[in-house]
Parts: structure tokens; sequence; C-alpha cells
């Protein structure tokens, strides 16, 4: 008679292997969707300071919504946040947008979501867009505040999905 060796299923193997499934689908992205970020120091967001985030194009044929994430402390001491936004395609061309991202209520709640002391919202950029062309195309943010440093944004970015 011959002994079938089980392998003993514990809550623990179950939990992880959850887990890892649940990260791996959270990490899929179709092409031509991305999401990026760029850390600031935390000695501040300088007005000349730019970000700049390639954005890789192969599909010239869909239509695309771009918004910037915006990652800021209670250290921010501002309602909201201007920034000038430039699209630079692969041949040089730019398109500048100006955004009143509005961070707070007048009484100083805030908009986004977040655990702790982190709050985290997006803002539309392009509702409806559509690249003419392939290659990498980049998208550049500057902050545009009248304060030459701020305080209390953490970490910029953009995401990109097909619609």
């Amino acid at each position: 008679m011959r002994r079938i060796s089980r392998i003993p299923v514990t809550a623990n193997s179950i939990i992880v292997s959850l887990f890892v499934a649940i990260v791996l689908s959270a990490c899929n992205f179709e092409a031509n969707n991305m999401q990026q970020y760029r850390h600031i120091p935390s000695t501040g967001w300088y007005a000349d300071s730019l970000l700049l985030i390639p954005v890789p194009v192969s599909d010239t044929i869909g239509v695309y919504e771009v918004s910037i994430g915006l990652r800021y402390t209670d250290e921010y001491r501002y309602r909201n946040l201007w920034l000038f936004a430039t699209l630079v395609a692969p041949d040089g061309t730019q398109t500048i947008d100006t955004l009143n991202c509005r961070l707070a209520d007048e009484y100083g709640r805030w908009y986004g979501s977040g655990i702790g002391a982190t709050m985290q919202q997006r803002e539309m950029y392009k509702e409806s867009l559509r690249f003419p062309h392939s290659g990498t195309w980049h998208i550049a943010i500057q902050q545009g505040m009248r304060e030459e440093c701020l305080q209390g944004i953490t970490d910029v970015g953009v995401k990109v999905l097909r619609r």
C-alpha cells in the first residue's frame, strides 16, 4: 500500500499566497499605461526645480487620460498648489498648461486621502489625449507658487491610462 504524503496547508501559507497574488495583480499595467512618481527632497521644492517624467508611447490611436499625483503633509501651508505642466513631444514641441490644484477647503481640511500625516490626491491634467507620434514623450512639472521653496510636498507623479 502506497502512502500519499500531504503538504500541510496552514493559515500562514494561505495568507502569504493571497498577499503575493494581490501584489502581482496591482503591479500589472497594460501596454502604454504607466505611473511614475518623483520624490521631492526634504529641503523643499524650489521654484526652479523641474521634475521630468518620461512617457514611452507606442500606441498613437488610443485615447489617454493623464493625471498628476500629489503627496503632501501638514507642513504644506496653503490650500492650493499652482503647477506648470509641460508636455514635450519626441520632436521637442512643447505644450504648457497651468494647473490650480485645490488641496484643502476653506477650513483647512485636506481633500486627498491618506493614512497618518501624508495625504495623496490626483489632479486631472489631460482628459482625452491622443499622442500623434510614437516615441518617448516627457511631462515636465514645476511648482508655480510665489514662495521660492515649498515645504510639505513630498512626491509628484504622473499617471497615464488608456481609456
